[in-house]
């Protein structure tokens, strides 16, 4: 018999898709998050107990550690399966953090949280007005003179790569029964990804094609500071070495 074929083509905001892209997803073990906590807390100088959100809080690794260090963390996710997996790992540490299963635009706090964290968080897959819901009910929820983290995963708009191609780099995994191909792949400097999934349980074939759009440094800062932040700083990396459009991965943004 044939197996069905479909094709799912945005991403986050599509369960199939979500699907794809979070089995594809590698986590740090509890030693890296801790190292990764002490970074965040010396970068922004934190001190508990303050009020925390996680924006795309995975399966917690983060908000957990943080609890364990006397915050009050509440964490958003919109994938089902990491955010159990969060549960599960906050009550095995005996630690309290809320789990949401919600986008950041869907937030209702007003000036609550103290801090604000989104680690190598992804918003190519959002539109335009997407984006600008997004960061300002982030902006929204914290409290005046506060900061928000924001770690920039990409896609990056580099300049000196304007033109490069990287050939195709493929490989299988494996997970409940499903066959995941992955390529990966650079055109015109621009990173893209398509994936096939094979369900032989459902008798199905997915092909999933990333679809994301790569943002520039000034398309990132334009973002941020259109969502209200008073104050919007760039850097290359956690030694605060200043960002360029050539090198941006963290964003300070106070209200």
């Amino acid at each position: 018999m044939a197996m069905k074929r479909k094709l799912v083509g945005r991403a986050w905001e599509k369960r199939d898709a979500r699907e794809i892209v979070a089995a594809d997803i590698r986590f740090p073990d509890a030693d890296r998050s801790a190292k990764d906590v002490d970074v965040f807390e010396d970068f922004a100088g934190l001190n508990p107990p303050l009020d925390i959100l996680e924006v795309a809080c995975g399966i917690g690794r983060y908000s957990v550690e943080f609890a364990k260090r006397g915050y009050r963390v509440v964490a958003i996710d919109t994938d089902q399966r990491f955010l159990d997996q969060a549960e599960r790992d906050a009550r095995d540490a005996n630690v309290a953090v809320e789990f949401r299963s919600q986008l950041a635009a869907e937030l209702t706090e007003k000036g609550h949280f103290d801090f604000v964290l989104a680690h190598w968080h992804v918003i190519g897959f959002m539109t335009s007005e997407e984006i600008k819901k997004h960061f300002l009910a982030i902006q929204t929820a914290l409290r005046p003179g506060c900061s928000f983290l924001y770690v920039f995963q990409g896609p990056r708009i580099v300049p000196s790569r304007k033109g490069e191609t990287v050939p195709p780099v493929r490989h299988w995994t494996e997970t409940d029964g499903k066959f995941i191909l992955t390529e990966r792949l650079v055109q015109d400097g621009i990173p893209d990804e398509y994936s096939i999934v094979i369900d032989t349980e459902a008798g199905e074939i997915i092909e999933y094609r990333e679809q994301k759009g790569a943002l520039g440094y000034t398309d990132v800062l334009n973002h941020l500071k259109s969502a209200g932040f008073t104050l919007v700083k760039g850097y290359k990396d956690f030694a605060k070495n200043p960002a360029t459009p050539e090198e941006f991965a963290i964003f300070v943004c106070q209200k």
